[in-house]
């Protein structure tokens, strides 16, 4: 599949190259910090709007302040398939910035409306970059998929299994409010300076 991520920080640096070495085709878009990340990942890099224009899926990375310039410089979104790896924290990681009304996702979809918005937060970019993704028990963490498209849903839910990572139907769009405010939890157990990865994982026992 083609991919193009706009942002080549720690996370889409990351996701660039798990999914680089699962076989798909990636396309970095945005900043000088692409060049490098395609160098490492054997990648194309490209302007945000060719990025956009090569994906069959384009993954915003960037931090949520950045979405707006981010999706206005990837040009036309119609019927793109767009994978929102957002939470809207503020800019010091203190707090969410919004949460259970809306999601970043549902911002995402609201400044896109044309796009095929997916919401789907990764783990941890340094946990990407680890040689696995497995933790306590051997589980891999999982990945809450949220959507109104269900073929988008298909291909996003295809993709996270790719990073090696559990991925959960969680339901619609909207379900994404609740999702993103447990991966702030995440990050304030990361800060709290205990050498660990960390990651969540629904554990199922169908009853009969």
């Amino acid at each position: 599949m083609r991919v193009g991520i706009i942002g080549a920080g720690s996370l889409g640096s990351a996701l660039g190259e798990r999914l680089g070495a699962a076989g798909h085709e990636v396309m970095f878009g945005g900043a000088a910090t692409a060049l490098e990340a395609a160098r490492r990942t054997d990648a194309r890099v490209g302007a945000n709007r060719e990025a956009a224009s090569f994906a069959e899926v384009l993954a915003p990375a960037v931090p949520y302040a950045a979405v707006d310039g981010a999706l206005e410089e990837a040009g036309a979104l119609e019927d793109k398939v767009l994978w929102s790896c957002v939470n809207a924290l503020k800019r010091d990681l203190s707090d969410l910035a919004i949460g259970f009304h809306t999601s970043a996702a549902e911002e995402v979809a609201r400044r896109a409306p044309r796009a095929r918005v997916i919401a789907a937060i990764p783990p941890f970019a340094n946990a990407l970059a680890s040689s696995d993704l497995c933790y306590d028990a051997q589980l891999a963490p999982s990945v809450f998929v949220c959507g109104d498209d269900a073929a988008a849903k298909l291909l996003v839910t295809g993709l996270v299994q790719d990073l090696g990572a559990h991925a959960v139907d969680a339901g619609p769009l909207a379900s994404a409010r609740l999702v993103e405010p447990a991966m702030m939890l995440l990050v304030r157990l990361a800060y709290a300076d205990l050498p660990r990865d960390l990651g969540l994982r629904l554990l199922e026992r169908w009853r009969v």
